[in-house]
């Protein structure tokens, strides 16, 4: 019996010297990567910038749309048309005067997606 408590006593200290590795977090396959990137984008202030400022132009041209016609497809189309056409020629602007970025444009699409939806809820 002793020597059960010996061989139990070696295996436990044994199991808490070893450390598992870390995973590798520069692996595009990996789970904690995927969430450092979506976290690197949701709290860069420029991105956040350009989903407000689509957001602003979509919301207010799909309730404008939609008071005019009072058909929420065509007031979507056009609101999230606008709000991505702005952030286009922003884009197109940057990529001749300042730093251009593709991730600006999902920001974009982002901002006049939500801008555009949220306006036809009716409650």
């Amino acid at each position: 019996m002793r020597w059960l408590f010996i061989l139990l006593y070696s295996v436990m200290c044994s199991a808490q010297t070893t450390t598992p590795t870390p995973p590798d977090v520069s692996d595009p396959n990996n789970v904690q990567y995927v969430l450092s990137q979506v976290q690197t984008f949701a709290f860069s202030t420029d991105k956040q910038l350009h989903m407000a400022g689509c957001f602003m132009i979509s919301s207010m041209t799909t309730s404008y749309v939609y008071n005019r016609t009072a058909d929420k497809r065509k007031a979507i189309l056009i609101g999230f048309s606008a709000g991505m056409a702005a952030g286009i020629i922003k884009e197109v602007v940057d990529l001749r005067y300042g730093h251009s970025d593709w991730n600006d444009l999902l920001a974009d699409g982002i901002g006049s997606s939500l801008g555009a939806v949220s306006i036809t809820f009716t409650f």
